[in-house]
């Protein structure tokens, strides 16, 4: 007979935090504002009812309309931003590593609100959480109650809030390690141009800009490093030319600068773990001629990559060594590579990195006119389509929908569908042994 085989596991309680958009938002009434089914999510950008996200003094100080309820369950998407992923997949994989499924927590929390606000409500929140679960280690002798920690898995802006409870609310004594995938830690140049959608933009994009502009998270995740041609740091007036507001965005600097992440402050407080994404086109720098702000997907004339949000070597600490994961931001909680990622730190092994060959990148516009044709650009593929699929899936319906390559542009590959019906769609690029590059896209009739 052969004997059974158990997996490794942790005793420590694992606590899942979310990224920007991560947490489903409610209103009082219990009704999702925030988490919509994808059948509606597009008609609700396009009709101006995702305004009701934007922040009021009530939600800053904690008498909000909106409230946050559960980890995001369905995929989401904000124009300017990208899409997100549901956790479930994550969640499963932490969930059979512990030793009890009560050990897996999961902390939602109001995004569009500053990571202080948030950090704030994480530390008494893990207080309460570790003493249950100590207690429940100790009645089923599971292990020594006085050895069990949390271990923090954080996606995208959650590693900032993380952090913050650690490096200035002082959370560190209850926490073993911290794993963060894709998180920001120096901002993203994709929350200045958020800001500064022009005039006569679609009502999605002119909904995500007002959004934007009075959610103080969106100012945590402004750009700290030198991502302005030719050398410097973006500054508060900055912010301000592109509609932002001079005053959150001094306190967004101040917040950043107590998390102790520039060149020479001391080391963090607990172990860090960072995940990066890598060769995705992502914007890395911006530059101001006359009175018009431009993109750039380079810095200092080099093309770095990053997972299309967060430029790579923005999203670990400086000086921190980062395991990186040639995938979309949305997507970097849910693929295979970031799971077992996930897995191998909570239970102390090292697989090493993906044995994936050919990695690829993915050029695919966030928000496009339903119906209209629709072109993405695969790079990395050296212009060798052998190999290269690229599918699209309808998410209302599970529908798959073929797309063409309509030409080779050199060491591009261009790819074309020639229009989707109003909804969101998952765009997934597959080349080599890697997981799919994947990408949230919203279709939608725009005004």
């Amino acid at each position: 007979m052969t004997p059974s085989v158990r997996r490794r596991l942790t005793a420590d309680a694992v606590i899942v935090v979310p990224g920007v958009m991560g947490s489903e938002l409610v209103d009082g009434d219990g009704n999702v504002q925030w988490g919509l089914k994808p059948a509606l999510l597009a008609r609700a950008w396009a009709t101006h009812k995702m305004a009701t996200l934007q922040v009021t003094e009530d939600d800053i100080s904690g008498g909000g309309r909106l409230r946050p309820s559960r980890l995001l369950r369905v995929p989401g998407h904000l124009p300017m931003l990208g899409g997100i992923e549901p956790y479930t997949a994550l969640l499963r994989r932490v969930a059979e590593h512990v030793l009890d499924p009560r050990a897996v927590l999961e902390f939602a929390y109001d995004w569009r609100l500053s990571i202080e606000h948030n950090a704030r409500l994480l530390v008494p929140w893990c207080e309460q959480r570790l003493a249950v679960w100590r207690q429940l280690v100790a009645e089923n002798r599971w292990a020594d109650p006085a050895d069990v920690q949390l271990t923090v898995v954080a996606h995208s802006m959650g590693g900032l809030v993380v952090r913050y409870a650690i490096e200035v609310l002082g959370m560190s004594s209850l926490v073993r390690q911290v794993i963060t995938l894709g998180t920001p830690y120096y901002g993203a140049v994709k929350a200045v141009r958020m800001m500064a959608a022009g005039k006569g933009a679609p009502v999605p994009r002119r909904v995500a800009q007002e959004l934007a502009r009075t959610a103080p998270g969106v100012y945590d995740l402004l750009p700290r490093y030198r991502c302005i041609d030719p050398d410097r740091f973006l500054s508060t007036a900055d912010v301000a030319s592109v509609g932002g507001t001079a005053e959150l965005a001094e306190q967004a600097e101040q917040r950043w600068a107590a998390l102790r992440l520039r060149p020479g402050d001391p080391a963090a407080a607990v172990p860090v773990h960072p995940l990066v994404g890598a060769e995705q086109p992502t914007l890395q720098s911006l530059r101001l001629a006359g009175e018009t702000w431009s993109f750039d997907e380079s810095l200092a004339g080099l093309d770095h990559g990053g997972d299309s949000t967060v430029y790579r070597n923005a999203a670990a600490p400086a000086g921190m060594t980062a395991w990186p994961l040639p995938q979309k931001h949305g997507a970097l909680a849910k693929t295979g590579e970031a799971l077992t990622f996930v897995a191998d730190k909570l239970i102390g092994a090292d697989t090493g990195p993906p044995l994936g060959t050919r990695p690829v990148g993915a050029d695919i516009p966030d928000l496009v006119q339903a119906g209209a044709p629709v072109e993405i650009t695969v790079t990395g593929a050296g212009g060798d389509p052998i190999g290269v699929t690229v599918a699209c899936t309808d998410l209302t319906t599970n529908v798959p929908t073929p797309w063409t390559l309509v030409r080779r542009d050199g060491d591009l590959l261009r790819y074309t569908r020639p229009g989707l019906a109003p909804g969101l769609y998952r765009v997934q690029v597959k080349a080599g042994g890697f997981s799919p590059v994947s990408e949230l896209v919203l279709a939608t009739d725009l005004t």
